[in-house]
């Protein structure tokens, strides 16, 4: 096996300088092909973890919770703030759930333009904000980590929680914002401090004082004091809908989320020779995937792509062996 090392730059969500080549590169799918060649299989591994989000019961799910927020906060008489929250284990495809809706709203509103999203005769478009909870975060952290993904000069050091909203207020129109997607939202309340009742004052001030649609992304929020005390009813209550990500039951002799999940992955993944076979359909090689991945859809698709590029440079099917070749250190994945 021989991996060239290549200078690809990692996209990141955290930067809107990365959205356009997030939301609209394209991932051609190659073609497999006899003899099979390193280039060939460089190819079909770059194409395989490119695959952005399978689509599931909780991709739609969870899309179809936006765009009930969006129209409820479109037209309500007093200005609604209704919100998603999306509650899940670690690695159960929350972020991926969010980030796909938000992908699809953001290339959608783009393509219609007729310019390109940050062409500098005109303000910026800028549909959706995605921002993560500083691990360590306290006061202004949030407002300000959202201001700064919008790319203005920082307002002044002491500009209180109000500056913050009424200035995002004022350019929010102007950059066509849609949505805020909030991830980690459970370290808000972690520490149940005075630090963490202001964030969480903030993220309440945040889904009312803004005109987007907030997607809360957290794991545990039953336990986490974010959404408890006035603050947090505040939020919980004007939830569009409250959507527990992840949690997918198997029926013997049915077809359910799982089943689908492997037919899908099956579909997208691809392996240079057109002898080789993608076997995530079969019972034995399904059921390890759902229990080597702890039930964590999230963690499953991270895991079948892994053992994908072992496929492809090992010229051999995707099944059994190809996924117990990759399973070291995988559950080590879901505290990334």
């Amino acid at each position: 096996m021989s991996t060239r090392l290549t200078t690809a730059r990692r996209l990141m969500p955290q930067s809107i300088d990365d959205w356009p080549d997030l939301v609209m590169t394209p991932n051609p799918r190659p073609m497999p092909a006899d003899p099979v060649t390193d280039e060939l299989r460089r190819g079909i591994d770059a194409y395989n973890q490119k695959i952005g989000t399978i689509a599931t019961h909780d991709t739609r799910a969870v899309s179809e919770a936006i765009r009930r927020a969006h129209f409820e906060n479109d037209h309500a008489a007093y200005g609604s703030a209704a919100c998603v929250i999306l509650n899940g284990e670690p690695m159960s495809g929350k972020t991926h759930a969010a980030l796909a809706h938000a992908f699809t709203e953001t290339r959608d509103i783009w393509g219609a333009l007729g310019r390109a999203p940050d062409a500098p005769t005109f303000d910026r478009s800028i549909p959706w904000i995605y921002v993560e909870v500083p691990k360590l975060a306290r006061g202004l952290s949030l407002l300000r980590a959202i201001w700064a993904f919008c790319g203005p000069p920082p307002l002044r050091p002491a500009a209180t929680a109000g500056e913050h909203l009424e200035a995002l207020r004022r350019i929010s129109t102007r950059i066509g914002l849609r949505g805020i997607i909030i991830d980690d939202g459970h370290g808000i309340g972690a520490r149940q401090s005075a630090d963490s009742r202001l964030l969480s004052d903030t993220l309440k001030s945040i889904i009312t004082g803004l005109p987007a649609t907030i997607v809360l992304v957290g794991t545990g929020f039953d336990a986490s004091g974010v959404l408890h005390g006035s603050a947090g009813d505040q939020v919980r209550l004007r939830s569009a809908r409250w959507i527990d990500v992840g949690h997918w039951d198997r029926a013997p002799g049915k077809v359910g989320e799982w089943e689908l999940l492997g037919r899908s992955l099956s579909q997208r993944l691809l392996l240079p020779s057109p002898r080789a076979t993608v076997r995530l359909t079969n019972r034995r090689v399904l059921d390890l995937l759902v229990e080597g991945s702890g039930h964590r859809p999230g963690l499953a698709v991270v895991w079948a792509k892994r053992a994908a590029s072992y496929a492809v440079w090992h010229d051999t099917d995707l099944d059994v062996t190809a996924l117990e070749a990759t399973h070291a250190g995988l559950l080590a994945t879901e505290a990334t």
